[in-house]
């Protein structure tokens, strides 16, 4: 057991127990890093305030990533298909956002604004924005799945964002880091060999260093994990670089001292731990300067600045492991260690280190001067800026870097990362006097140069809606007073015309024309109940008139009738008096005259007739005389009753044209047919009249031959015996023959007359039946008419009332104007007055309004118009809620404002306006109803800013914590109060003239014009921290020949002469391993390394040139002067 303790068995068993369990509870570290290693600002930083307003926004943007699809065709505008393609690929992620866990999709086919925002205006490039919640998973897997998801052939598309970006730098970062380790332990393999001309000495000491790291990097991520330790990205590869830096130059420290050890003579127990007193002691003070230069990182307010502080505990157990896992090694194979060397010499020499201090102990002001001169003018050249823009820190390979300079080239540089400026408040900002006041916030930002575009809820689109101001309302206004102006100007003129007419008007003449007007109402009444009187007995004759045109309608059709059945009787008539019965007439009138003739022959001729034979003959004669009178009394009869007139006649005609459709006959017409029928119907008349009386005269000689036949028949019945009676019937029928002689001629001629007449009757008849009937037709209409003339007689008769009530109104009306203007004669001078002082008025207002219009018209075009302005009732209406949803939290307490820049939003210009908007906006605030309300801007370059202001107030904080505590540390090393100030000056001469040389390396090779942010504290530290290094190596071995006989200058020399090859070697490797960093690709790393390992490399030259010149100036020229 005590032979474990005392070869340090037991160490390595600690150890080897301390690594497994580091492994087994390592955490993932990449993750660990995603969640708990980005970069922290204070809370008061205006970036994590608008954050904190940003995650309690609402409207599904809380929580979520910001993320933009980018769509390119090169140098080329896109064409119609390709951009159908983009708005059905935009169409399938809004379809499909559970899948992509899109809360958000805004595409530039939303609305004009969109489209403006979001297509370049070369037409090459479309932006979508998409919003995707962390839940959905690590930013990583989300870039994998939209990358898919957004791919069109022939389209070039990306997926970017800051999110995405700080993922790819921990991918590289991490890339980085191993890189960096392989290197280093081949670097540092390699020149230990070379140091040690060995093989063993390397692997023990990269397996002593590479415990210590394994067990520190679990240390400290557990930590992480558990405690919220500091941690960045950058904290595991500064632990690689400066414990394999710190830890490869201890081990060659202690290892040169255990060689030296063994060279003496001791056995490998004793050279061990001889080893350990003299190189363990400088390792510990030298380590102990380390410690407290990284642990004073605790006190930095700065996360990025804090995470540095874990080197501090790999620091403290690097030291451990230095100190007890390297003696088992030495102790187990002691001089085997340096296999295949077997002679060991002293120490070795450094003629360049003894040369340079014996020089500078000889010329200290010359050698401080040559020092000063190859430094200084790098200090004076270091006046340039720092580089805030993380992007530098990608390969340009990267797709999301790809994407981003695309964004770039063809929107603004701001439009990638646009800043915004949030505004909340304790009340709702949808009202007209905050909305204003907003606006004027707008317009104040989009003032300031270097400001491309402000987007706010009063301007979406980043432009002014016209509608929405003052100067564009007041065109209405002005327009309106144009026209009140005339309108003023119309009137003044009539009220001018009106007074002129008053004072020429005759007023008592107007009042006489007003009781003419009253007596002229008076005599339309009196009119109008005439009117009433007549319209009611013409209503009555039209009732009549009506009643008989209805006679005279049936009268028509009885008139068509008649003719009809007359001309039926004619034409009977006519039949019946045929030839053949004209000849039977008169053969039986010719029968008659023979049969008379006969008889009165016989009378003559025979004395003695036979009575009863006469009588029978006489009986038969005036029979037949009877019969033929009745007979032609029939026709005579027939004859009269047919009479029509030829105005009947035209009219019926008239009245049938109408019916069927053929056009009537005009005037002329009807009077030529008038007359031609009147001819015919006179004609008609004139021979039926003739025949009627030939007919009239035989009927009535036929009918008294019938009576006297008759008479004499019954006069032969009673005058059988008498001879008297024979002579008077001798003489009766000398009568009788006589005048059938006379009047049978006659009748025969009449007959024959009859026939003519009836046959033209009979024509004419033919001819007025159809016009009798188309009379009746038009005696129809004519009734139709008549009902029509009645009805609306009938009605003007019902509205006679009412006119005369109107009248009645309008008489008394004007009695009242009577009565009134007899009272107003007097008034009317007053109101002549009274309008020539209107139009004086009105002269004077119109010349107001002139001028107010014109005043207007000035304002309209001038900086106080151009006030926005929206009603009340149309801020949550359709046109406007849509920039209350995009500008307005949900809550409407806050509202933010997109601001792209014109230039790198990195840039210290683009910082620079930032905090010119945050000023400009509070100014514009203070007084008014939103002066309490908390401003705030986000975005990339207030991050910036933000980064920019800590870290500088911290980097000079930090820097004066770290140089004090190491001062005190060296004061307690060297026990001086002036050789710490050596050491430190001469570390801050390496430290700013590596940085200058380090610009100007990083400009002409790297093509970087500025160093990166974080470059200059990194290698602030790491150069200071570890260059202390080899000043204590110095000093420790110094002290360790000052008890030796000899002056100071021959101590430093030979100290120098000692040590020089371990700070050689120890310089080389930790160049070496700060080398390693160059190939991770990460801008910050790469210049990191070239501060340090320049640094180094002035402090090899000016450490033994400064000190021992500055030590022969104050100690030993003080020691001069004692004795």
């Amino acid at each position: 057991m005590k032979k474990l303790w005392h070869n340090h068995t037991f160490s390595v068993i600690l150890w080897t127990i301390a690594v497994i369990i580091g492994m087994i509870f390592l955490p993932n570290i990449p993750q660990l890093v995603r969640d708990k290693g980005q970069t922290k600002i204070p809370s008061s930083a205006q970036s994590q305030v608008a954050q904190v307003i940003q995650n309690h926004w609402g409207r599904h943007e809380d929580d979520t990533y910001q993320i933009v699809a980018i769509f390119n065709n090169g140098d080329h505008q896109l064409t119609h298909q390709q951009t159908q393609e983009i708005n059905q690929k935009v169409a399938y992620l809004r379809k499909h956002e559970n899948k992509y866990g899109i809360t958000k999709v805004t595409a530039p086919n939303d609305n004009a604004e969109t489209k403006k925002q979001f297509i370049s205006k070369d037409k090459t490039t479309q932006l979508v924005q998409l919003l995707v919640s962390k839940k959905h998973g690590t930013i990583r897997t989300i870039n994998h799945q939209l990358t898919s998801a957004v791919k069109i052939p022939g389209i070039k598309t990306y997926i970017t964002g800051s999110d995405i970006l700080n993922d790819d730098f921990i991918q590289a970062t991490e890339q980085g880091i191993k890189k960096t380790e392989v290197i280093a332990t081949i670097f540092i393999f390699i020149v230990l060999i070379l140091v040690f001309r060995s093989p063993i000495v390397p692997i023990v000491s990269l397996l002593t260093v590479g415990v210590a790291f394994l067990v520190s990097l679990s240390v400290v991520t557990n930590l992480v994990a558990k405690a919220n330790f500091p941690f960045s990205n950058f904290t595991q590869v500064f632990m690689v670089v400066v414990m394999f830096g710190i830890g490869t130059d201890y081990n060659i420290l202690l290892f040169d001292q255990f060689k030296e050890e063994l060279s003496k003579g001791l056995n490998k127990y004793a050279a061990t731990l001889q080893a350990l007193k003299t190189a363990g002691r400088t390792i510990l003070f030298s380590g102990s300067s380390i410690l407290i230069g990284f642990s004073a990182l605790f006190l930095a307010r700065f996360s990025i600045y804090r995470s540095a502080s874990g080197v501090a505990v790999g620091v403290a157990i690097l030291l451990l492991a230095i100190l007890t896992f390297n003696p088992f090694f030495m102790m187990t194979m002691g001089r085997k260690m340096f296999w295949p060397v077997k002679e060991f010499t002293g120490p070795s020499n450094n003629k360049m280190w003894q040369t340079i201090a014996t020089h500078s102990i000889a010329h200290p002001l010359i050698a401080l001067g040559l020092v000063l001169l190859c430094t200084v003018p790098f200090i004076f050249t270091n006046h340039s800026g720092l580089n805030y823009n993380d992007l530098v820190e990608l390969n340009d390979s990267l797709p999301a870097k790809v994407g981003f300079r695309v964004v770039q080239k063809h929107f603004s540089k701001g439009t990638a990362e646009p800043s915004t400026l949030y505004i909340q408040t304790d009340h709702p900002l949808d009202n007209e006097r905050d909305l204003k006041l907003l606006d004027e916030v707008t317009k104040k930002l989009q003032k300031i140069p270097g400001v491309k575009t402000v987007a706010s809820v009063t301007q979406p689109g980043g432009s002014p809606v016209k509608e929405l101001y003052v100067n564009n309302q007041m065109n209405t206004v002005t327009d309106g007073m144009d026209t009140s102006s005339k309108a003023l100007t119309k009137i003044q003129g009539g009220l001018n015309a009106a007074s002129s007419q008053i004072a020429n008007s005759n007023l008592a003449g107007g009042l006489n024309g007003v009781q003419s007007l009253i007596n002229g109402t008076d005599q339309l009444i009196n009119g109008s109940n005439q009117l009433g009187n007549g319209l009611g007995t013409a209503a009555n004759g039209a009732s009549a008139l009506n009643n008989g045109i209805g006679q005279l309608q049936n009268g028509s059709n009885a008139l068509a009738n008649g003719l009809a059945q007359m001309q039926q009787q004619v034409n009977a008539g006519a039949a019946k008096l045929s030839p053949s019965q004209q000849q039977q007439l008169n053969n039986g009138l010719s029968s008659i005259q023979n049969g008379l003739n006969q008889l009165n022959n016989a009378l003559n001729n025979a004395n003695t007739p036979s009575t009863d034979q006469i009588a029978g003959n006489v009986q038969n004669i005036g029979n037949n005389a009877k019969d033929i009178g009745s007979k032609l009394q029939s026709l005579q009869q027939q004859l009269g009753g047919s009479s029509v007139s030829a105005d009947q006649m035209v009219s019926q005609i008239q009245q049938a044209l109408s019916a069927s459709g053929q056009t009537p006959l005009n005037a002329g017409q009807q009077a030529v047919l008038k007359g031609a029928l009147n001819q015919v119907t006179q004609k008609a008349q004139q021979q039926q009249n003739a025949v009627k009386g030939s007919l009239q005269g035989v009927a009535s000689d036929a009918q008294n031959i019938g009576n006297s036949t008759q008479s004499l028949a019954n006069q032969l019945q009673g005058l059988k015996s008498t001879a008297d009676q024979l002579g008077t019937l001798k003489q009766n029928v000398a009568k009788l023959a006589n005048g059938a002689n006379q009047a049978l001629p006659s009748a025969q001629q009449a007959i024959s007359q009859l026939r003519g007449g009836l046959s033209q009757l009979q024509t004419a008849l033919n001819t007025a039946v159809p016009g009798s009937q188309q009379l009746a037709g038009g005696i129809n209409q004519l009734a139709n008419g008549s009902s029509q003339l009645m009805n609306g007689l009938a009605t003007m008769n019902s509205k006679v009332p009412t006119l005369t009530a109107g009248l009645n109104q309008v008489n008394n009306g004007q009695r009242t104007m009577y009565s009134t203007l007899t009272g107003v004669v007097g008034q009317m001078n007053a109101l002549q007055n009274g309008l020539s002082q209107g139009a004086n008025g009105l002269g004077q207002v119109n010349d107001g309004v002139r001028q107010l219009n014109g005043y207007i018209s000035g304002l309209k075009h001038s900086a106080a118009a151009k006030t926005f302005y929206i009603p009340t009732d149309q801020i949550h209406g359709k046109a406007f809620k849509q920039s209350i949803d995009n500008y307005m939290s949900a809550n409407l307490h806050a509202t933010k404002m997109t601001i792209v820049l014109a230039i790198d939003p990195s840039s210290q210009q683009a910082m620079n306006i930032v905090e010119r908007m945050n000023k400009e906006v509070k100014a514009t605030l203070r007084g008014t109803a939103l002066q309490d309300a908390t401003v705030a801007i986000g975005g990339q370059t207030a991050t910036v800013d933000d980064t920019q202001n800590i870290a500088n107030a911290d980097f000079i904080r930090t820097a004066i914590i770290m140089l004090c505590g190491i001062a005190l540390a060296l004061m307690l090393i060297t026990r001086s109060v002036l050789q710490p100030f050596y050491i430190l000056g001469t570390l801050l001469l390496a430290y700013i003239s590596s940085l200058s040389i380090t610009r100007l390396i990083s400009q002409f090779v790297l093509g970087q014009s500025m160093l990166t942010w974080n470059t200059p504290f990194f290698g602030f530290i790491m150069l200071i921290a570890l260059g202390v290094d080899y000043s204590i190596f110095l000093m420790m071995k110094y002290q360790e020949y000052a008890s030796l006989p000899g002056t100071l200058s021959t101590h430093i020399i030979k100290a120098s002469n000692v040590i020089g090859t371990v700070v050689l070697s120890a310089a080389i490797i930790l160049s070496g391993t700060f080398a390693a960093l160059m190939p991770s690709g990460v801008l910050t790393l790469i210049q990191v390394a070239l501060v340090v390992i320049i640094g180094l490399i002035i402090l090899v030259f000016t450490i033994p040139a400064v000190i021992p010149s500055l030590m022969h100036l104050t100690y030993e020229h003080k020691s001069k002067g004692k004795h």
